[in-house]
């Protein structure tokens, strides 16, 4: 009767050895499964093949509760629009016309491509951008491109996405230094060809600039495709450490012009602009007369800032028509688009609009902004809108 005791003991513990086992085998399984996860979604944040075939780790998680406002974000961040007591506002905004900090309307802007997709809205920065481009992509969807003569008071700025060869083009035209999450094999080939700054968080020595937020939206975890942001002072901090030129040369001088209103002489109704950019994707701008500028929707929503809910406010909004077509022996679908020459378009301000053509002698040129009549367009003083059209596609006035 003891020796059967002393095995009933020896079987139960034995049990309990193996359920411990079991146990700590699940703790290490489940750990991997983490580490798994983790690395899996950490992986670059486009979808489709942009980055020419390189892959490699994305830029750190430096803020993982997504709390701007703590350590472990951008600890030397200065509070967004804290009064600066040294500015000199002699100088003039060659984005907008608006006095400006003449220590910076020397700068080359920053031009960031920003994502466009409903999941990954609002967007963060984009009350701040002094021009603001909406363009088509692949699969009937747009994207934006955001333009900064004064970076350094932006909260934060995302979620950005990749860069395309046009994307390129049209940051050179401003002589601006481009950032993106990303490029297609065409862009990587633009941007040596103009010899472009780029800050990519793919890629490249710069990606200390980026990180990745996936609570950048109130009230709202988005996916880590989503998740690439960066900001203003992360931006103003580094760029003087880079091997490039952040100011413009002693010659340029922007071919923008603008007067206090801008309002079309003769101009036909625009308070209400519709723009089809395809089946899946149209803008809608409507004139405030209070703001005496366009606010815009989206898909039957408001579009807004995530930093502090507020709308954006666009007192002119452009339309350039162009060429835009399938891009030739690519696989992904991508688009290829004219961004040089001449073409037509569309301007609106003050609730009026006129029809515009537009010329661009290469891809190291501005853009220059006609009437019909040949003279120079003058834009009201303030920030812009420009959507960028195929040719077969007009939008709506109301």
């Amino acid at each position: 009767m003891g020796r059967h005791e002393t095995n009933k003991n020896k079987k139960t513990t034995l049990q309990k050895v193996l359920i411990v086992l079991i146990a700590v085998f699940l703790v290490i399984l489940a750990g991997l499964a983490t580490i798994f996860i983790r690395d899996l979604l950490t992986n670059s944040p486009d979808d489709d093949p942009d980055t020419g075939g390189i892959t490699q780790p994305a830029a750190p998680d430096d803020d993982p509760d997504g709390d701007p406002d703590d350590d472990d974000d951008v600890p030397y961040q200065r509070p967004v629009q804290t009064p600066d007591p040294d500015a000199n506002l002699d100088g003039i905004n060659p984005l907008t016309g608006k006095p400006m900090d003449i220590r910076y309307d020397r700068n080359r802007p920053m031009a960031i491509v920003l994502n466009n997709l409903p999941e990954a809205l609002p967007l963060n920065g984009v009350s701040d951008a002094d021009i603001l481009y909406e363009y088509p992509v692949e699969g009937g969807l747009t994207r934006m491109l955001a333009l900064y003569q004064d970076v350094f008071y932006v909260e934060k700025i995302g979620s950005i996405r990749s860069a395309r060869h046009y994307t390129v083009q049209l940051a050179n035209a401003y002589d601006a230094i481009l950032a993106s999450a990303g490029r297609s094999p065409q862009a990587l080939t633009e941007v040596r060809a103009l010899d472009i700054p780029f800050l990519n968080e793919v890629e490249g020595p710069h990606r200390e600039i980026f990180f990745r937020d996936r609570n950048r939206i109130p009230n709202k975890r988005v996916d880590n495709l989503h998740s690439v942001v960066t900001t203003g002072y992360r931006l103003f901090e580094w760029l003087p450490k880079y091997d490039f030129r952040i100011t413009h040369e002693a010659s340029y001088e922007s071919s923008l012009r603008f007067v206090e209103d801008g309002t079309p002489a003769g101009g036909s109704n625009a308070n209400e602009i519709h723009v089809r950019f395809s089946s899946a994707k149209s803008t809608t701008f409507l004139y405030d007369t209070a703001d005496k500028a366009y606010k815009v929707r989206q898909s039957n929503t408001d579009f807004i800032d995530a930093n502090d809910n507020s709308r954006p406010v666009f007192a002119n909004i452009l339309v350039i028509k162009t060429s835009i077509s399938g891009l030739q022996g690519d696989d992904a679908g991508r688009l290829d688009r004219v961004t040089t020459g001449r073409g037509s378009g569309f301007f609106a301000s003050g609730g009026k609009y006129i029809p515009i053509n537009w010329s661009r002698a290469d891809k190291s040129s501005q853009f220059i902004y006609t009437l019909e009549d040949g003279s120079l367009l003058d834009l009201s003083i303030g920030k812009t809108y420009i959507c960028v059209l195929p040719t077969n596609i007009n939008p709506t006035f109301g």
